[in-house]
């Protein structure tokens, strides 16, 4: 009698672990794939000058003159990037200023395509670095033209996702899906809809593969100013 009641507490052991084991639901984070092998998005900046000038680690495809009188439409958290034009009117954006260059001498700007390259276009900006000419968008990125309030890190300058393509930050005339502006230009030619979710500690993106007829959340393992 007192094995078959120590078999039938056991059972009930066994049976509450069970049942304890499917009663806490998973969290919304729990339901997100964690981006790599990290719980959190990496957030990345990039600093091309180092106090003995352009970093080693990449490379001038041009130095030209030019001028940088507007703040960055592209990376919207730096108070250090702008938007710059060269001598033959071309535009880069974002260039980021050298630090190092003590104030009374000439300023001088690493302007990038993507952090995605290690080439950049380096400027010898020909005028102060000031914001005096700032048009009333300027600094901004096309949302908010289009009357959307927004955070920087909604939209930052590129994000590497989880599904592995890499986005940059689009500028100029930008199309509309879904009630949602394509803010991004994806080396895979995926396309982001509306902004990126950074309430989390991975962050998400509503991401459309090229030929694929719904979105899906991916998460961002790395985003760039």
């Amino acid at each position: 009698m007192r094995g078959r009641l120590s078999v039938a507490l056991m059972l009930i052991m066994v049976a509450g672990v069970i049942v304890f084991g499917h009663a806490a639901p998973a969290t919304a984070q729990d339901a997100t794939p964690a981006a790599g092998s990290t719980a959190r998005t990496d957030v990345r900046y990039v600093l091309p000058f180092t106090p003995d000038g352009l970093n080693p680690g990449l490379t001038a495809t041009a130095t030209e003159d030019g001028v940088c009188g507007f703040s960055s439409s592209a990376s919207l958290d730096r108070p250090d990037a702008w938007d710059c034009q060269d001598a033959d009117g071309q535009i880069y954006d974002p260039c980021f200023e050298n630090p190092f260059i003590p104030p009374d001498q000439p300023a001088l700007v690493a302007c990038f395509d993507s952090p995605f390259t290690t080439d950049v276009v380096v400027l010898r900006v020909t005028e102060p670095l000031v914001r005096e000419k700032e048009a009333p968008d300027a600094g901004t990125s096309m949302a908010q033209p289009a009357g959307v309030s927004i955070d920087p890190w909604d939209l930052p300058w590129a994000v590497e996702l989880a599904n592995g393509d890499q986005c940059t930050l689009l500028g100029g005339t930008l199309t509309a899906l879904a009630g949602h502006t394509a803010h991004y230009g994806c080396r895979d030619s995926g396309t982001i809809l509306g902004e990126v979710d950074h309430l989390r500690s991975v962050w998400t993106v509503n991401y459309l593969a090229e030929g694929e007829v719904a979105s899906s959340l991916v998460p961002v393992v790395a985003a760039w100013s």
